[in-house]
């Protein structure tokens, strides 16, 4: 008989083709097809969005998002805001918002969903459990096949627990802004061979959602994963760790930079 454990985890792992319809690779040079990050859709009301790593918006203008495996390819257009800041290396907010036009949103909508805006986690409380995945596109995984044309493209799928509140000042974050979260490279999920390994650098997953999956809904069987945070930094002093951007941050530029209503968060508030 399987247990809770086996049973939860099941679970999360069949959440993994939704959470991928939500997500998109961000690429550069078309014709390597360079993964430079990763991006997730978001529908408030009639309005579409792209959410992404302010990072990885830096480059906007430069990159694009495939469509299908035949090399369709559409480089998205729309008011952007990006996070200003003089060094992103100290940015802890680091995020960048589309709001995407009536051109792309049909062609877009061929090859993804868009999240709506009861799957955005605002206001969550981050428990200390592997409550939580990520799913991003590491450029390592994401290439050209020796001696072919043909791009090959592997999404990476992470269990991972959040740290507690009280050891946040040691990452110089924020837990009202911020989520910290483990990256163990030596035991993570390769979905591909559908086995724990050796993971890969993480590299090209920097405006990733984190993801949570309640275990309540084991007694329902819904698959219904949240957007708790957008995945922005993989810090260089410390690789057994992966730092986020809360999705309240993210609702609270669109409700007042973007001008879009939407319930206020409680956690914070833009300024």
């Amino acid at each position: 008989m399987e247990t809770f454990a086996q049973r939860y985890k099941s679970l999360q792992l069949s959440s993994l083709n939704l959470i991928k319809s939500y997500t998109c690779m961000l690429l550069t040079e078309p014709s390597k097809y360079k993964v430079y990050g990763t991006g997730v859709f978001i529908q408030i009301q009639d309005h579409y969005f792209l959410i992404s790593a302010a990072h990885v918006f830096d480059k906007y203008g430069e990159f694009f998002i495939p469509l299908s495996k035949d090399y369709e390819i559409i480089k998205p257009g729309g008011t952007v805001y990006n996070h200003n800041a003089t060094n992103r290396d100290k940015d802890i907010i680091d995020i960048g918002v589309l709001k995407l036009d009536n051109q792309c949103v049909p062609h877009l909508l061929r090859s993804y969903n868009f999240l709506q805006a009861d799957d955005l986690a605002i206001n969550h409380i981050f428990q200390c459990e592997e409550y939580y995945t990520f799913l991003g596109y590491p450029s390592t995984t994401s290439k050209i096949l020796y001696k072919t044309d043909i791009f090959d493209s592997t999404t990476f799928f992470h269990f991972t627990t959040p740290e507690r509140n009280e050891n946040y000042s040691t990452f110089n974050r924020n837990p009202a802004v911020n989520v910290v979260t483990s990256y163990n490279k030596k035991l993570s999920f390769l979905h591909k061979k559908n086995m724990f390994g050796t993971g890969p650098d993480l590299h090209g997953i920097s405006g990733c959602g984190l993801w949570f999956t309640d275990p309540l809904d084991l007694s329902t069987g819904i698959i219904k994963p949240k957007l708790t945070a957008i995945m922005t930094d993989w810090p260089i002093k410390n690789r057994a760790i992966t730092i986020g951007t809360r999705i309240d941050v993210i609702t609270e530029i669109i409700r007042k930079y973007l001008g879009i209503d939407f319930p206020e968060s409680k956690i914070l508030r833009a300024k």
